[in-house]
């Protein structure tokens, strides 16, 4: 019998704020992958290592967890989401072109946002995280006063312009 899908999202929240990469890793699709928190998705290594990251610098790291509750939706489950942690240790993303950040003390709180998982076959498939202002991988590094740099494809790319306001 397939495990109840609100335990197996309960189940990786719990073992990636424990640190518990193997249990998270386990109960993760190989083809897993993650959107809304960063720029960009994520596949399930990627995800793990900017999981490991965070845990690194904030020991206490914690996404509050809340409201837990299968949808309409076929395989899914909606939570709220609030990550919260102090910046204790230096926060080291090279994946996203960050500079290492030097500890600072600050207790992050980041603002509530509804995270949509995809649960099949016992295991993670998708995560999805609503984009709301001031959350995510951006609202955190404002919170510690630093910002995300462009990559250099973003630079290329600007929305469509042409750099003086034309198309």
């Amino acid at each position: 019998m397939s495990a109840n899908r609100v335990e197996i999202v309960k189940t990786v929240i719990a073992a990636l704020q424990s640190g518990d990469t193997e249990v998270a890793a386990a109960k993760l699709a190989d083809s897993f992958t993650m959107t809304g928190f960063v720029t960009r998705a994520l596949n399930k290594g990627q995800f793990l290592s900017f999981q490991d990251e965070l845990l690194a610098a904030m020991p206490d790291l914690s996404y509050n967890l809340d409201n837990v509750v299968r949808t309409q939706e076929a395989n899914t489950v909606s939570a709220s989401v609030i990550l919260t942690g102090t910046h204790t240790h230096d926060l080291e993303l090279p994946q996203f072109g960050l500079e290492k950040i030097a500890a600072t003390g600050i207790d992050v709180s980041l603002p509530q946002t509804t995270l949509i998982c995809h649960v099949e076959h016992d295991q993670l498939t998708r995560a999805e995280f609503e984009n709301v202002t001031g959350g995510g991988l951006v609202g955190l590094l404002q919170q510690l006063g630093s910002e995300l740099p462009l990559l250099q494809d973003e630079l290329n790319e600007p929305d469509g312009e042409n750099g003086d306001g034309t198309e």
